[in-house]
């Protein structure tokens, strides 16, 4: 059996992704590999799919309990047999799974690296006693004290080669840095390891960043949206992951808590609850997720800062594993980054700790761009991308910018002028002229003191971050964070570079790409269906098959055995399964409705590149305002005019506040005039860059569009 066939026989796809064919074919020809894929990419396939082409035993090193059996079911589900041993099995569970591996009855065999090499452990003698074919290190970062998750007992591996000098080794990651990469492959002691680094980029995932301000209120607002929808929750401490579940099931969300300090049993419960779409939230701490397969998760929030980006990168990475369209959130607030510095900082180790500070600082930086988001984080693992992805807040987000070099100029002479000695909260005082008794006295000399006393606080602490964002300065990593000149800073200084600042938020056009064109109830009735089937398999739904396989079914509309197997995740064993009870209610829907399959439009797209592997072009915003704005001439309001378009009523008044601008729509049919003058008064005292602080000045009485609106109106072009 070919690999493309044994795809196609147990897998149910038709094309590989990324480099798997290639790394498969490497693990066959028994070289050793390490491989970098992002999260939901098919890792897993790299080594499963060899694991059934090759005649013995593949054994998985895996971390965590929930994954190995999380993996074990599906591959079972799919015809692979496969068992993990760790110790939560009872003793006869244990004996007779040592049967089944005497007697070659086991083709994966998934097991925890202190399992392996543990104290007194006599499993590696017992292992060369059977045919090892193959093994695979999961979650292989855990092996580099510089890599995120950097786990003790992983370097106990690095005994593997010598134990198992001529079987093949294949180290998988999803984010590693180049640093971690080269510490991964020196603590295993792989021989002329192939290096495979896929895209990294996750396509279906849109980014968001918001200042956190009321976080409950937000995440409440957030979470209004997606009831339906399973998400997970990320929390920095383990008290407030309790806190928080406990404030969302106040607020009707079927929500648990998940962290290390919780029993075992109370950890099992919850987990197996969110697998199996019981509870649609999980609020955890980095503890919950590694190598978590659900399928389904269509949001991840972190309400809390990360530590680093490979941290943030591989928990986002655990939404929309299935290909379909999925959110990662960030509340991100300055102050955490200053609770977060304390933990970075490892005792009598400098290196590390300058280090992880380098980390905590690339994290910060990514919360505070005014620039593609996605190209940032490619750039950050190494990979080029282009300045607009189209799917992040940022580039979905249209800025007026306008000419702030004199502003640049002012900042830049006084961090000179205070020989780069001091942070950003001095150089904003010294710069607004305070008689605040902390600015020096013979700082109150100088003549750059006071010659930003015309822009307000804020506005500084904008100007400056967004300074730091175009590398005009630079903050220190140590205690104190001073902020200093770059080499670019000179040409700003003598008026050779010029420097534009962001002056509003126009429009935000939050529409993601919709779903392909299905049958929304046909699709229900299948989920219910493939939920009846795991309730009697015992096994969470989406290990049946995923939800982008039922989407497809309810698109494109089998009618046969034959036409299913033209739907992307039926292989043979789970068509002969469950093909016939889940067509049911797709022939009885058509029935119903007299209407006819689609598989020949699948057909048609099974040489296109999978969707999954694309991201979608922008729409030009240009053309999605202009429709807006013809139907509100038309006589609709905004309720309506969103409920048309599908988007949301924010999207529809941020259309309409260009107009504002542009001086097509006066000011007067959005906002009452008696409403202006306070408004005004709000955004020309504190400025217009946050909507939040000024919606809390005004009260209740005035809304973000009204708002939105003026501010659109006083900078009318």
């Amino acid at each position: 059996m070919t690999p493309q066939q044994a795809l196609q026989k147990y897998f149910g796809y038709n094309n590989f992704r990324h480099q798997q064919e290639a790394i498969i074919q490497h693990v066959l020809n028994k070289q050793d590999i390490m491989a970098l894929m992002p999260t939901g990419g098919g890792k897993s396939l790299c080594y499963q799919l060899p694991a059934v082409l090759l005649n013995g035993l593949t054994i998985v090193i895996s971390p965590l309990i929930a994954l190995m059996k999380d993996q074990v079911d599906s591959l079972n589900v799919s015809g692979i047999p496969a068992a993990f041993l760790n110790s939560a099995q009872t003793p006869e569970e244990q004996r007779q799974l040592v049967e089944k591996l005497k007697n070659n009855q086991v083709k994966l065999l998934y097991l925890a690296p202190e399992r392996l090499f543990g104290a007194e452990n006599k499993l590696v003698p017992f292992l060369k006693t059977l045919n090892v074919v193959q093994i695979a290190i999961d979650e292989a970062h855990c092996i580099s004290q510089w890599g995120h998750d950097f786990r003790p007992e992983y370097l106990m591996l690095a005994q593997l080669k010598n134990e198992f000098p001529d079987v093949p080794v294949i180290a998988l990651t999803a984010t590693a840095d180049k640093l971690t990469q080269k510490d991964i492959l020196e603590k295993l002691n792989l021989t002329k390891p192939a290096v495979f680094v896929s895209s990294f980029n996750r396509a279906n995932i849109t980014y968001r960043v918001i200042p956190k301000k009321n976080s409950f209120k937000q995440l409440i607002t957030f979470l209004n949206e997606r009831r339906d929808e399973s998400g997970i929750i990320y929390c920095l401490s383990r008290k407030s992951t309790e806190e928080l579940a406990a404030d969302l099931k106040d607020e009707g969300f079927a929500a648990e808590a998940y962290h290390a300090g919780l029993n075992n049993e109370v950890k099992a419960r919850n987990q197996e609850a969110f697998l199996r779409d019981d509870v649609k939230i999980i609020v955890a701490t980095i503890a919950f997720g590694m190598g978590i397969n659900k399928s389904n998760v269509r949001y991840v929030v972190h309400v809390d800062l990360p530590k680093n980006i490979e941290g943030y990168y591989q928990e986002t990475g655990r939404a929309g594993r299935d290909g379909l369209a999925s959110e990662a959130l960030l509340l991100y607030s300055p102050g955490d980054a200053g609770k977060l510095q304390h933990f970075a900082r490892i005792e009598g180790n400098e290196e590390q700790s300058r280090i992880m500070l380098n980390k905590l600082n690339d994290m910060v930086r990514y919360c505070q761009l005014q620039s593609c988001r996605r190209q940032y984080l490619m750039n950050y693992f190494d990979e080029a991308f282009p300045p607009n992805c189209g799917s992040c807040d940022v580039c979905l987000t249209e800025f007026k910018r306008f000419d702030g070099t004199l502003i640049a100029q002012k900042a830049l002479s006084a961090v000179s002028r205070l020989n780069e000695r001091f942070g950003v909260n001095y150089v904003i005082d010294f710069l607004r002229g305070s008689k605040n008794e902390k600015i020096r006295e013979e700082h109150k000399l100088l003549k750059t003191y006071g010659i930003g006393a015309d822009i307000s606080k804020t506005d500084w602490q904008r100007y400056l971050r967004e300074l730091i964002t175009m590398e005009y300065l630079q903050v220190t990593d140590d205690g104190y964070p001073i902020l200093k000149l770059t080499n670019q800073s000179s040409l700003v200084l003598k008026g050779i570079q010029k420097v534009e600042f962001i002056e509003t938020q126009v429009t935000e056009d939050t529409h993601a790409e919709a779903a392909p064109p299905h049958e929304a109830a046909l699709l229900s009735k299948l989920k219910d269906t493939r939920r009846g089937i795991a309730e009697l398999e015992n096994v969470p739904a989406y290990i049946i098959v995923s939800d982008a396989t039922l989407l497809e079914m309810a698109t494109y509309l089998p009618q046969s055995l034959d036409e299913l197997r033209l739907i992307s995740g039926f292989g043979d064993v789970k068509l002969a399964r469950y093909g016939r009870e889940l067509l049911q209610p797709v022939k009885a829907y058509c029935a119903e409705k007299g209407i006819e399959s689609k598989i020949a439009y699948k057909s048609q797209k099974r040489e296109r590149k999978p969707k999954t592997e694309r991201t979608k072009a922008p729409r030009s915003s240009s053309d999605t305002r202009t429709e807006t704005f013809n139907l509100y001439r038309q006589g609709k309001n905004v309720t309506e005019i969103a409920a048309a378009r599908g988007l949301s009523q924010v999207t529809i008044e941020g259309h309409l506040t260009y107009f504002v601008q542009t001086g097509e729509l006066d000011v007067q049919e959005l906002v009452p005039a008696e409403k202006i003058p306070a408004i005004k008064d709000a955004v020309e005292s504190y400025g217009n860059e946050r909507l939040a602080p000024l919606k809390e000045i005004l009260g209740d009485a005035y809304t973000y569009g009204e708002i939105k609106a003026v501010i659109g109106w006083l900078n009318k072009t």
